[in-house]
């Protein structure tokens, strides 16, 4: 203990907070998980709540002060202004807790998860959970990125869309808009624990509705694309196809064409849907046939103290 370094890595996402310190042998010395930390979502103040929190009690539970790097890897840091934002909670956070720091890091989650992924090296990461999101390196260390605009702007292809779009066409049916019956309205309404249209639309109009609940829902398409439910394979082929226009468009901004070249899949999305995955992949390799795809198998926060490790070598 006395030779070594420590880094500490924090995932803020949308409902989940972790926070680890790692010795740079490998040893894991803390970890706790608290609630989001997307300040978009909770405000400033409640994300320092949880971020102090986090910190005075790893403070606590660890026998030294010093650490080399802190890598925060945020949901929600998406313009400068964002960036500005978090680092500034972050700021106030250290000022209340007696560690000394080295290097702090203050990223977009996905941005350094790609990091932690590929040690630096070119990648590319796509993201399809709540949200969706692709991130890309180059040859020479520039990162790139398409997508994670959030669910009014865009998200496309993520666990929000597809729940919105099994909502849409289960309204529409029951509208009279469609004729088309479909297994989704079923299925949704068991998960929802409701019984018709006005005990749905209740549920989506409530004061505790969150983008979460929403993504949730789209776990019930794979068992209706099971069922060859024409609407729910409707939805899965354009959820693919928006995914892999977000994979295209990022791949054509590091000019991408023909050499191998290593996508990582991540979310609950790719990694739960494998139709979706499996019509993503055959869209990419009809454009790209060089690609090659592995689905990311460790807990985020994994990938997340690799990064902080990347920045000790």
């Amino acid at each position: 203990m006395e030779n070594s370094r420590f880094v500490l890595a924090v995932d803020g996402g949308a409902t989940k907070t972790t926070l680890v310190i790692y010795s740079d042998n490998g040893d894991t010395l803390f970890e706790k998980t608290s609630t989001g930390s997307n300040y978009h979502a909770i405000g400033a103040n409640k994300v320092e709540r949880v971020i102090t929190d986090l910190l005075l009690d790893a403070y606590q539970a660890v026998p030294f002060e010093r650490i080399e790097i802190a890598a925060f890897a945020m949901a929600g840091i998406d313009t400068e202004y964002d960036l500005s934002i978090v680092k500034a909670i972050i700021d106030n956070c250290f000022q209340n807790v007696p560690f000394e720091t080295q290097t702090v890091i203050v990223e977009n989650d996905v941005h350094s998860t790609l990091i932690g992924i590929t040690s630096g090296n070119p990648g590319a990461l796509i993201l399809s959970g709540t949200g969706s999101i692709a991130y890309a390196i180059d040859r020479n260390g520039n990162i790139v990125r398409t997508g994670g605009w959030g669910h009014r702007a865009a998200d496309e292809g993520s666990g929000y869309w597809i729940g919105q779009e099994i909502i849409r066409a289960v309204v529409q049916f029951e509208d009279g808009r469609t004729n088309k019956q479909t297994a989704l309205k079923k299925l949704l309404y068991e998960k929802l624990q409701v019984d018709h249209m006005e005990e749905m639309l209740s549920w989506l109009y409530r004061p505790e509705y969150t983008n979460a609940q929403v993504a949730s829902i789209s776990s019930i398409l794979c068992q209706a694309v099971s069922l060859r439910d024409e609407t729910a394979i409707d939805i899965a082929n354009r959820a693919a196809s928006e995914l892999s226009r977000l994979a295209s468009t990022v791949l054509r901004k590091i000019n991408v064409f023909e050499e191998p070249f290593t996508i990582y899949l991540n979310g609950g999305i790719l990694q739960n849907h494998p139709y979706i995955r499996d019509l993503f992949i055959q869209e990419m390799l009809e454009a790209y046939p060089n690609l090659s795809f592995e689905l990311c198998h460790k807990q985020p926060i994994e990938y997340l103290v690799n990064r902080a490790i990347t920045e000790l070598n």
